[in-house]
C-alpha cells in the first residue's frame, strides 16, 4: 500500500510535491520502493548522480552556479541523472533539457556536475531538538517532453528538501539554507562538457543550437 501511494505522489505533477509528499510519505519514506516507470530499482547510497544546467540565470560566464539553481528541490524535484544511464538515456533527458518551444532561444548545456548519492543523504539539519535528514533522493522518472509519444527515462531521478522548519525560522529562511547546502554538496565536482560521455552532450548543444530540439507548436 505504502508503494503504491510513494508512486502516485512521485508520479504526479505536483507544484509543491516537496511539502506533499513528506506530509504524506514523510522521513524520505519513499526511498525503500522503486517508483519510476522502468526504474533498474531505487537509487543507492553508493550510486554517482550528475545534475546539467542550462538556464543562464543559474550559471555565469564563468562557470559558477547561483545559489537559486538549487530551489527547485525546495519545490517539485531537482532532476538528476543516474551514472548508470546508458548513453542513449543521457542524450534522452538532455534533449528534454534542451528542448524549447517555437520561438524561443535555443538552450545549451552550461555545466554539469557529479556528486555521490550518499552525501546528499547524510546532509542533516536541526529540527525538533534533534538531527534529521534534510533531502531525499529517489528513482522519480518523468513524463518525456520533446518525444513525448516514448515512455520515461527509466534513469532519471530527482532530489527533494524535506520542509522541516518551524518559527522562527521561515521559509524563506529555510529555502536559503537548502540552497546553500545543495550547492556545497552537488556543485563540488564539475565536469567539463566537452569531456562528459566522449562529447555527447557538446554535440547535443550544437544539434540545439543549429534549431533542432524546438518542440511541434
Amino acid at each position: 500500500m505504502r508503494c503504491a501511494e510513494c508512486r502516485k505522489w512521485l508520479r504526479s505533477a505536483a507544484r509543491k510535491l516537496a511539502r506533499d509528499l513528506e506530509l504524506s510519505c514523510p522521513d524520505c519514506e519513499c526511498e525503500h520502493h522503486c517508483v519510476g516507470e522502468g526504474s533498474p530499482g531505487v537509487i543507492e547510497d553508493g550510486e554517482i548522480l550528475y545534475r546539467m544546467f542550462v538556464d543562464p540565470v543559474d550559471v555565469d560566464e564563468n562557470g559558477r552556479l547561483a545559489r537559486a539553481a538549487f530551489s527547485k528541490a525546495y519545490e517539485d524535484g531537482l532532476s538528476i541523472v543516474r551514472e548508470r544511464a546508458n548513453d542513449a538515456e543521457v542524450e534522452a533527458l538532455a534533449i528534454d533539457i534542451l528542448s524549447t518551444k517555437p520561438g524561443q532561444r535555443t538552450k545549451k548545456v552550461l555545466a554539469i556536475f557529479r556528486f555521490p548519492c550518499v552525501s546528499v543523504r547524510r546532509e542533516t539539519i536541526s529540527y525538533n531538538g534533534a538531527h534529521v535528514r534534510a533531502f531525499c533522493v529517489y528513482d522519480q522518472t518523468v513524463p518525456r517532453i520533446f518525444h513525448q509519444d516514448l515512455a520515461p527515462v527509466p534513469t532519471h531521478g530527482i532530489v527533494l528538501a524535506r520542509r522541516m522548519y518551524k518559527a522562527p525560522v521561515t521559509a524563506r529562511q529555510f529555502e536559503n539554507d537548502c540552497n546553500l547546502a545543495l550547492h556545497r554538496l552537488v556543485a563540488a565536482e564539475r565536469i567539463e562538457v566537452t569531456n562528459f560521455r566522449d562529447g555527447l552532450i557538446a554535440r547535443l548543444n550544437e544539434r540545439s543550437a543549429a534549431g533542432e530540439f524546438v518542440r511541434a507548436a
